[in-house]
């Protein structure tokens, strides 16, 4: 079978970007207003734990949340958030995502045994996502968080091609390595046209649980001026903090769990400044669309004054 005659989600990035696809022409999800990306170039920079501590932050601001677990491979939302088993079926059939700590959720691992492999090709992996998306009760929610796996794959693309996204935010660790890869996540957003509302960088120092003193990991400077280069926002740096792996296990989000400590602050900010990115982008949207709608009626009128002359 040739590249062409696949699914879309198989076409190499060049052949997509240079496609000139339209994100924005797709339908939107029902009962979600803004849909954000959490990603990463590569893993084990804490992509997850952001997510679910954003979403507490998000949802303790007063905002209806949610999180869908796009990580097919490697699904961790539903540990972290402490939901159990199986998923609840509405009246026509629908699944309903589960629902704790006042956020909604929906992972794969809620319908797999912990030791399950999930062996699956690209076309069965597009399937599965939009249906996590389009054939989901979901409830009534500002934002939904979408925890993506690593990289620039198969479940990037479909769900860049198929889904409306409002914004992605971008999660790295001040290692170079990380950051290298961080770089090739953000340009895969810029050349589809996806508003990348920064980067977060995580596990800037460790929280020594005796004094509370914070240490730095790494050399710091490299996150920020990928930022500086890509012109986009740095959202803020986050300790790691040993608490948040003990409250993880057992289903809770540090926010929740310490909610007085550093990273717990540092988790509030950045949902502030997520809340602040995703306004400034829908009256940038509102803007153009009065725009588009003011010059389409500028040119009705001139060709209307063409004809009758």
């Amino acid at each position: 079978m040739s590249c062409s005659d696949q699914p879309a989600s198989c076409i190499p990035l060049t052949d997509v970007t240079d496609s000139g696809i339209d994100t924005s022409a797709v339908a939107p999800v029902p009962n979600i207003d803004d849909i954000v990306l959490v990603a990463s170039g590569k893993g084990g920079v804490g992509k997850s734990t952001v997510t679910v501590n954003l979403a507490a932050s998000l949802s303790q601001q007063g905002l209806k949340v949610g999180i869908l677990d796009a990580d097919l491979y490697g699904p961790s939302i539903a540990r972290m958030l402490g939901i159990g088993d199986g998923l609840a079926s509405d009246e026509s059939g629908l699944a309903v995502p589960a629902q704790h700590h006042g956020i909604a959720a929906l992972s794969v691992a809620s319908v797999m045994p912990p030791e399950a492999a999930l062996v699956w090709k690209g076309p069965l992996v597009s399937q599965t996502l939009t249906q996590m998306f389009r054939d989901v009760a979901w409830p009534e929610l500002d934002i939904l968080l979408v925890d993506l796996p690593p990289g620039t794959g198969d479940v990037q693309l479909t769900i860049l091609e198929q889904i409306p996204i409002t914004g992605a935010v971008v999660v790295t660790t001040p290692q170079k390595l990380a950051v290298t890869d961080a770089r090739r996540a953000v340009s895969l957003f810029h050349e589809l046209d996806i508003p990348v509302f920064g980067l977060v960088e995580n596990m800037t120092g460790y929280v020594c649980p005796c004094c509370g003193e914070t240490q730095r990991l790494y050399p710091g400077g490299a996150a920020k001026k990928l930022a500086a280069e890509r012109s986009i926002s740095h959202l803020g740096s986050l300790p790691l903090d040993p608490v948040a792996q003990a409250l993880a296990d057992s289903g809770t989000p540090l926010v929740l769990g310490a909610p007085e400590s550093a990273t717990a602050t540092a988790f509030a900010d950045l949902a502030a400044k997520v809340r602040d990115a995703i306004s400034k982008e829908r009256a940038y949207r509102a803007y153009m669309a009065r725009e588009g709608q003011a010059a389409n009626g500028q040119a009705v009128q001139l060709w209307e004054k063409l004809l009758d002359e």
